[in-house]
């Protein structure tokens, strides 16, 4: 049977429930909400340099603030309000986005399609929120493209240019993938502006193929289209400070959604598509290491599991060689930036209970053993049963937000897609119950609702020993 087209109409003829009336309402005014927040969060951050977009304050860069400066006048310029006023924004667009998830499949898939991929394109235009990566990414580009390696040399070390000024991570060599750093020189010999831009491009650009992705998987897996959109692309804590944050996730997302789309092609074609799955996992840990852990899972997932190995033999080889020739054998800073601390990861929490102070090295070891058993359980189920691929991809994933101790809100975008196409459903409350956890953990009022329940994580000799080490390496 032929697949339903993205563009076919609603069934005419058909009376229309009072259910299924009060369904579209609400899943109408879900998206027309995450729409009108999404423009209020840009235009706000683009009004003036504020705390609603760090980098503006951190230099002064008049262009970052895009083509929509000035369109609220009457804005507050009170930081106190801004944060208040952000962080009820990200409340609103939570509702949004559950309301939208769980109602979507009332509206036609053309209309939750062009709602869900306009936010995107909204923050293109706006500066960064909430942090300045998109300016360390710049300058380790910059840093490789002038013959300094980014994994043996500091920022500090480099030229002290605009994009230095903007960033933050001064004496952190890079902790990102050899893929990633290579596709980044281009952006390094560009004027700061230009470079600035294509890069948001190419992370708007990866959000909505990501986007199409999980529109076609969920379509070819018998998912509503409608429900997987709206999860994988209204969520705030990926939407508003991940992708209106112009992060590095979401390239790499999109490699790992096409390996599981050439493994469902893999199943009734040829070779090549298994062998592109494997290529495609590890092309996705060469652009962010931490995805990694997805690799077995997608050539034991895999209907010819010795084309996926080999292809993802000959990817690794690929990389190992990028490796070697452009960065003389040396590795991301992983390790570096794993001893990095965030006040409310898992790690951080269980280390205050238990008596050790926070995330010191045993918990994070413990952080690490149990992402190894997670995965050691989820390869043996998909050893099992190949169909379990998709479901196995998305618990790694969030076992891996949940095992480091220095977890961004954005990174739920890792898993969020498996959540929306797995079955079971086991996945849904976990990815909604991440989602509480890293936006509280994220907004701007975090600190005072620490301590407002009576902990101050830099207290104790671990939580001082981790606050140093992280404030040392931003210096």
């Amino acid at each position: 049977m032929t697949a339903p087209s993205l563009f076919r109409p609603v069934s005419a003829g058909r009376p229309r429930s009072a259910v299924t009336t009060v369904g579209a309402v609400a899943a109408a005014s879900a998206l027309v909400a995450a729409l009108g927040t999404s423009l209020w969060l840009v235009l706000a951050a683009a009004e003036r340099p504020s705390v609603l977009s760090p980098p503006t304050i951190r230099a002064s860069a008049p262009w970052l603030l895009g083509p929509l400066h000035g369109a609220l006048p009457q804005l507050t310029s009170d930081p106190l309000r801004l944060r208040d006023d952000l962080t009820t924004a990200l409340v609103v667009l939570l509702a949004a986005w559950l309301v939208a998830w769980i109602t979507a499949p009332a509206l036609p898939t053309r209309i939750v399609a062009a709602a869900v991929a306009v936010p995107p394109l909204v923050f293109l235009l706006g500066p960064p929120q909430p942090l300045t990566d998109t300016f360390n990414y710049i300058v380790y580009g910059r840093m490789a493209a002038h013959g300094l390696n980014p994994y043996t040399h500091a920022p500090l070390q480099g030229a002290h240019d605009g994009a230095y000024a903007l960033s933050n991570w001064h004496h952190l060599p890079s902790p990102y993938g050899p893929v990633f750093t290579l596709l980044s020189e281009p952006l390094g010999v560009l004027p700061l502006p230009v470079a600035y831009w294509c890069w948001k491009l190419v992370v708007v650009g990866s959000a909505l193929s990501a986007l199409a992705l999980v529109w076609w998987l969920a379509r070819r897996l018998g998912r509503s289209p409608q429900r997987a959109l709206a999860c994988a692309g209204l969520c705030p804590v990926t939407l508003a400070m991940g992708i209106g944050g112009f992060h590095n996730d979401m390239p790499a997302v999109v490699c790992v959604l096409a390996a599981v789309a050439c493994l469902l092609r893999g199943r009734e074609r040829s070779t090549a598509w298994d062998m592109g799955a494997g290529a495609l996992a590890v092309a996705a840990a060469g652009l962010k290491p931490s995805f990694v852990v997805v690799a077995p899972l997608i050539v034991l997932g895999a209907n010819r599991r010795l084309a996926a190995a080999a292809g993802a033999a000959g990817a690794a080889l690929l990389v190992g060689a990028l490796i070697l020739v452009a960065f003389g054998g040396a590795l991301p800073s992983v390790g570096i930036q794993d001893r990095l601390v965030n006040p409310l990861s898992l790690p951080n929490v269980l280390g205050a209970l238990t008596g050790h102070g926070g995330a010191d090295p045993a918990m994070r070891q413990y952080g690490r053993d149990a992402l190894l058993a997670v995965g050691a359980v989820a390869s043996a189920l998909v050893l099992w049963r190949r169909s379990w691929a998709i479901g196995a991809v998305g618990l790694v994933l969030l076992a891996s937000v949940f095992s480091l101790s220095w977890v961004m809100p954005w990174y739920l975008a890792w898993a969020l897609p498996f959540a929306a196409l797995a079955r079971p459903r086991a996945l849904v409350p976990l990815a909604v119950v991440t989602c509480l956890w890293l936006g509280v953990a994220g907004i701007p009022q975090m600190p005072r609702l620490v301590h407002d329940i009576g902990w101050y994580p830099t207290r104790s000799a671990t939580g001082h020993a981790n606050h140093e080490f992280s404030t040392g390496l931003v210096r």
